[in-house]
């Protein structure tokens, strides 16, 4: 006889933000790299301004919600920052992303963020807690 396996749902593999996919050493060495690198465009307290959105709150939640959080980060080591596209190296990228993620009150975890490959896009942003 044949034998079938129930399917494997896809939202068993994967995660978020809130499942602590970034370090507390990671999201203070962001900290400190979003001010110099970011603040004058987001605003110290990623409120965003005139110049940068917000990456924090309803706007950023809308535009991130349920895309993975590989997208986020192509989209930050591409263009960003707005004075120097690509000008950060993939690990600060990395570091500021794990900031932006403890300044929306994600836990942290034990391993810090990646900077590549499959976790990277099996993590997904998403704007509430589950």
């Amino acid at each position: 006889p044949l034998s079938v396996s129930p399917p494997v749902s896809s939202a068993q593999t994967l995660r978020s933000q809130w499942d602590g996919v970034y370090t507390a050493d990671q999201a203070t060495r962001g900290e400190a790299l979003y001010e110099y690198n970011c603040a004058a465009c987001h605003n110290w307290d990623l409120s965003g301004n005139e110049i940068g959105p917000a990456l924090t709150g309803p706007a950023f939640a809308a535009r991130w919600d349920g895309r993975a959080i590989g997208e986020l980060f192509a989209y930050s080591q591409a263009l960003m920052p707005q004075n120097s596209p690509g000008g950060l190296r993939p690990e600060q990228t990395a570091d500021i992303l794990a900031f932006l993620f403890q300044r929306g009150a994600a836990p942290s975890g034990g391993k810090e963020l990646p900077i590549q490959g499959e976790a990277l896009s099996q993590t997904l942003y998403l704007a509430q807690n589950p």
